[in-house]
């Protein structure tokens, strides 16, 4: 873990390092090509950047540093886009149970790397962690406060080397100067100074500018960076102060406390009763599974023991079934056969009636031919009584004038009476009106 650790430690250091010396030399190199072959090829510049190896030098130092900055604020930057995605759960109105600690680092972990990495996420998992440690929240205002002065020891660390190049810069160009006036110096001619001092002057003059050139600009690189590296550190300073402010409001009083912190022996006692909650907990999950396995192992058995009891209950059944359908069809066979007997006995029976029927209707139909014939007599001598009334009418209109009307009238009904009941009596012969014959009579007689 300690060999780990340390690596992990040296490949921290080197990406520190790493991407600012990288960017820093990517970036000199594009500003000298735009001074030698560029839109600043121009005198002050070549004066001021050109004209010493510690104004090159001092450049590079300064891009390096610049690089070191533009890399922080952005990491300043995802730092406050992360405190926007980082959010525990709204803390319950009787606190927060400390089992539900594991459940908050898992959410913690569900967030993306680099909310994970930020100083609020590692804020909230070292607190969540202290406390699933200790088993109490007692002391995590005293954490807190710890690990708020080691996010600032660790913003003062992460500007070591912007620092280390303001501070050598300037250096850098002391450095610059006191060369260029030792060469100056040493570039003097004694011979010229003696024969010639305005020459020689001009000389010392002219490695003096270089000298100074140095110096002047490793000072104002240096003052570039200081007043950047200042409102970076500002700005980091503000994002630390929310970062404090908003792991007190996430975390301070959350969590549910067993008495008070001045009592040493309350949260031992408070720790050995989780601890035996646990432990009873275990056993009970223990004794949990060994109930499901017995009573596992007694559905087995019982599943067993019904599948064979339905084997045997079923054979029987089957046998039983089969003796009784066996008599069943037998009965079957002798009451159909009883059935059949009956069928023919009341078909014979049936056809012995229809028999005697159809002779009863064919003496029927021979009476009616009879009676048919007797009626067609009856007609014809119908037809014949007709005949004889409308010839005695005949002449009874011809003998209204006699003197004997009404005795031959008498006479006529007499025989007409006869004959009617000789012929059985028949109702629909007309009859002779009589009162009218005779009234008839009188008149022509008056007349």
């Amino acid at each position: 873990m300690s060999r780990r650790s340390h690596r992990n430690g040296i490949l921290a250091t080197a990406n520190t390092l790493g991407w600012p010396i990288l960017l820093g030399a990517a970036a000199t190199s594009m500003f000298y090509v735009l001074v030698y072959r560029g839109p600043m090829d121009i005198p002050v510049m070549h004066r001021y950047f050109a004209s010493h190896p510690v104004a090159l030098v001092a450049t590079c130092m300064f891009f390096v540093g610049m690089a070191a900055l533009v890399l922080k604020t952005v990491q300043v930057l995802m730092q406050y886009a992360a405190l926007s995605r980082i959010q525990l759960d709204e803390c319950p109105e009787q606190g927060q149970a400390l089992a539900d600690v594991p459940r908050l680092l898992q959410q913690l972990e569900q967030l993306p790397e680099s909310s994970q990495q930020s100083y609020l996420g590692r804020r909230l998992r070292d607190a969540l962690s202290f406390v699933q440690r200790q088993g109490d929240a007692g002391e995590l205002n005293e954490q807190l406060k710890y690990w708020s002065d080691l996010d600032v020891a660790r913003q003062h660390e992460s500007f070591s080397l912007v620092r280390i190049i303001t501070w050598a810069t300037p250096m850098l160009g002391f450095l610059g100067t006191v060369i260029g006036i030792t060469r100056a110096l040493g570039d003097l001619d004694a011979n010229q100074l003696a024969t010639d001092i305005q020459g020689a002057m001009d000389s010392l003059l002219s490695g003096l500018y270089v000298a100074f050139d140095t110096t002047a600009l490793a000072l104002s690189l240096s003052i570039v960076l200081m007043f950047v590296m200042f409102a970076i550190d500002r700005l980091e300073t503000q994002l630390l102060a929310q970062v404090d402010l908003r792991a007190e409001e996430a975390l301070v009083g959350r969590f549910e406390q067993i008495g008070s912190g001045h009592d040493p022996y309350l949260n031992s006692i408070g720790r050995m009763c989780q601890q035996v909650v646990m432990a009873t907990e275990k056993m009970v999950q223990q004794q949990t599974d060994l109930w499901q396995h017995a009573l596992a192992d007694s559905q087995q058995q019982w599943t067993q023991a019904i599948e064979g009891a339905g084997k045997r209950v079923e054979q029987g059944l089957q046998s039983t079934l089969r003796e009784c359908l066996g008599s069943f069809a037998d009965r079957m066979i002798d009451v159909e056969d009883q059935s059949a007997q009956r069928v023919q006995q009341r078909w014979q029976q049936l056809q012995a009636a229809l028999a005697e029927h159809t002779g009863l209707m064919q003496s029927q139909q021979q009476e009616l031919v009879r009676q048919g014939e007797i009626m067609t007599a009856v007609v014809q001598a119908t037809g014949d009584v007709i005949t004889l009334e409308k010839s005695l009418n005949d002449n009874l209109q011809a003998l209204a004038g006699a003197k004997n009307f009404e005795e031959t009238v008498m006479s006529l009904s007499a025989a007409i009476h006869l004959m009617s009941a000789r012929l059985g009596g028949s109702g629909n012969s007309p009859q002779v009106d009589l009162k009218h014959t005779r009234h008839s009579s009188v008149k022509e007689r008056a007349a």
